[in-house]
């Protein structure tokens, strides 16, 4: 068999099931020397994070807008529409001009403010042989956006067909469902802005919006790539130096409670062949000492094609073609999730074994063998983010953003094998209880109400 052939079957889910128990664990701890970026500050407030990296002839630009991402929204759509707009004309070119302009410069720009971010982002990536000709061009528009009133409208025009397919999609309506059990009236409930709401915007409040977040004290610039630090800090000192607007400090919104007990939600769709579910709840802040329990714990629940759920749910029982879990933890409480979508006459055995395999990271310690491999598989993502220059500077940024030591990336896998049994099942206990879970279920409801029903009230 041909290497490339080994090495496509290897990411099969059924090669992985097969090699299950004979695949090694490494004891030993990744060592890496992660490259620092010292934060330096400009005349005006911005600070610049930069990397020199040489082993492509490329650089990568990130401009990271604190405060303005769409948690401190009052308007939902704002944030994410202001971003966006961005590229659609500033620094005295329209859109169509910036997408030539980047074309002859061979540089991809992209803006956008994330759902449940706390900043919005501008970034630009190219050739260093153009790098102060394509920097120039995604300055501008960072600083000086114009919001023409017919780019807006083609704008909320793509937004509102965005709403209208996310609509359609059943594992959407299930994530949108629970994000709002989870968060409630907090920002991060909110996966995608309502048609409604896009409708009531106007270029005049995103033009507002801009200057009121987009300030040189709420900016932080990351650049890596093969461009020399001092020489990146004086050409940023001249293009930004003499940009000045006052600064606005902003408080978060209230952070999210946690529920005092499950809610179930059944949202219909008749003769669905298909049941999808989304279990969960809220979680730790990313600053919280259980984050790096809660990786290893996430890897043996869903999180690998080698984790309980997957195999049980998938290669066990067939129930799902995909079933798995996820989380996130910002600076304010994150979300933990199960997501699988199982054949509709399953969904009671599934929604039963979700439940179990809950109880049984809240009443049973890990084994030995389950949690080296949940560690193995965490560390060796990680080394595999840090081959990719924008994952590198990410993470530099969140060291600077969480206020984490400088040595935190160097000691991450050392933490991450660190974990014990004992850690993942306190952090279960505290977070991933079954009886407080909250579920939700699209699909036939005829058929599922009943499964539904036999685990409390059942919201339409």
């Amino acid at each position: 068999m041909t290497r490339r052939a080994l090495l496509a079957m290897a990411v099969t889910p059924a090669f992985a099931a097969d090699h299950l128990n004979r695949a090694p664990v490494s004891h030993e701890n990744l060592t890496v020397k992660f490259p620092e970026a010292v934060p330096v500050k400009l005349s005006n407030g911005v600070t610049l994070l930069a990397i020199e990296d040489n082993r492509l002839p490329i650089a990568l630009v990130r401009f990271q807008v604190e405060d303005a991402g769409t948690i401190f929204s009052p308007h939902p759509g704002l944030a994410e529409c202001t971003a966006e707009m961005l590229t659609e004309g500033g620094g005295g070119r329209s859109g169509k001009q910036i997408a030539d302009e980047a074309a002859r410069l061979g540089t991809t720009l992209t803006s956008s403010a994330p759902a449940a971010a706390e900043a919005a982002l501008a970034d630009g990536s190219g050739l260093t042989s153009r790098f102060s000709e394509w920097l120039e061009l995604l300055t501008g528009v960072v600083m000086h956006p114009s919001f023409p009133a017919d780019e807006f409208n083609v704008l909320r025009q793509r937004w509102l067909v965005r709403r209208r397919l996310f609509g359609t999609q059943p594992s959407n309506l299930a994530d949108e469902a629970l994000l709002r059990l989870t968060y409630g009236s907090h920002p991060a409930a909110i996966t995608i802005p309502s048609a409604e709401s896009l409708g009531t915007l106007t270029p005049e409040m995103l033009a507002a919006w801009h200057r009121e977040r987009y300030t040189p004290a709420k900016m932080v610039v990351l650049c890596i790539g093969r461009v020399r630090t001092s020489a990146f800090a004086s050409n940023m000192e001249k293009i930004l130096g003499g940009w000045k607007a006052a600064e606005a400090n902003p408080s978060p919104p209230p952070p999210p409670q946690p529920a005092s007990a499950r809610r179930i939600v059944l949202i219909d769709r008749p003769g669905a062949a298909q049941t999808e579910l989304a279990i969960g709840g809220l979680l730790m802040e990313r600053r919280d000492p259980d984050f790096i329990s809660m990786v290893v714990l996430n890897g043996v629940l869903g999180g690998t094609v080698s984790s309980r759920l997957f195999r049980i749910l998938r290669d066990e029982k067939g129930y799902a073609y995909n079933a798995g879990s996820t989380y996130g933890a910002f600076r304010f409480p994150g979300f933990w999730r199960v997501k699988a979508g199982v054949r509709t006459d399953a969904t009671a055995d599934s929604l039963a074994i979700i439940l179990g395999q809950l109880r049984r990271l809240c009443d049973e310690p890990v084994p030995a063998a389950e949690l080296d491999r949940s560690k193995s598989n965490a560390v060796g993502s990680f080394a595999l983010r840090l081959e990719q220059p924008s994952q590198v500077i990410n993470q530099s940024y969140l060291r600077y953003r969480y206020g984490f030591s400088a040595d935190y990336w160097e000691r991450y896998a050392a933490k991450v094998n660190a974990v014990t049994a004992a850690e993942t099942q306190a952090v279960a206990q505290k977070y991933l209880t079954a009886d407080r879970a909250h579920i939700v279920a699209v699909g036939d409801a005829a058929r599922i109400r009943p499964a539904l029903e036999k685990l409390g009230k059942v919201e339409a």
